[in-house]
């Protein structure tokens, strides 16, 4: 796992044909429908074909295993953590490794907005350690300040604006806890991406100033190894925290 810390942003100079060509490429649902609509879509999609494909893609891309490098130390590291979130755990993939390397007393949550991904991640992991429970990360069934460590892995897309989604995990995180935030970044990678499961992509630059409005401070971004570094791969990988 590589990191990045407390240095200052990078911001790619994109020329006109770049942004073209990328907006080509992303998919246009969440700007087209109401939120909505496009919530219900969402729900339907990962019910149904979409939800069964994520493990398949989730080997193909290597995700599945270089998760595993995010949730341990010296990255996201939860030991000492005693309420863990997943929010938006899908077929249970990260969730897995918290079993492994929370600590055995540590409560673990996990919701999703598609019942049949939490039927997934449960059939999957098959472990009574888990709560599970169905619900929309902009209107979230916790109490305020419960969590000290959430995990949100590739969920953020699937919302046109992020703030909403951003103060709830702000509300439900309790004071000096931390989150660790994955989503699909504006390059061409995520770009097809978007494309593949109708979502968004995020400007790294602009999603930190979203982050900073909801509470959030910026702690230090992450990345899957030095070659997803370089190459800018893996979309944005950060640890969030609030003061």
């Amino acid at each position: 796992m590589s990191t990045q810390q407390s240095l200052p942003e990078t911001v790619e100079a994109k020329g006109p044909l770049t942004r073209v060509m990328q907006k080509a490429l992303e998919s246009q649902r969440p700007s087209e429908q109401s939120f909505p609509e496009y919530r219900s879509f969402i729900q339907h999609h990962y019910d149904g074909l979409a939800g069964k494909l994520t493990s398949v893609s989730g080997f193909l891309t290597g995700h599945a295993i270089l998760a595993g490098l995010v949730l341990k130390a010296p990255a996201f590291d939860l030991r000492g953590c005693k309420r863990i979130l997943d929010a938006g755990c899908g077929n249970g993939r990260h969730v897995k490794y918290m079993l492994r390397r929370a600590d055995a007393d540590a409560q673990i949550h996990a919701f999703d907005l598609s019942q049949r991904m939490l039927k997934r991640a449960h059939r999957r992991l098959k472990s009574d350690r888990v709560c599970y429970v169905s619900a929309d990360l902009t209107r979230l069934p916790y109490a305020d300040g419960y969590f000290d460590a959430i995990v949100c892995g590739w969920v953020l897309e699937h919302l046109p604006d992020p703030r909403p989604g951003l103060r709830e995990l702000t509300r439900i995180l309790q004071p000096g806890g931390k989150l660790l935030l994955m989503t699909t970044e504006d390059t061409f990678a995520g770009a097809m991406c978007s494309n593949l499961w109708h979502c968004r992509t995020y400007n790294r630059t602009e999603l930190r100033n979203s982050c900073e409005e909801c509470g959030l401070i910026w702690q230090r971004q992450l990345y899957f190894t030095k070659l997803h570094r370089v190459f800018g791969l893996g979309g944005i990988i950060v640890e969030l925290r609030r003061p």
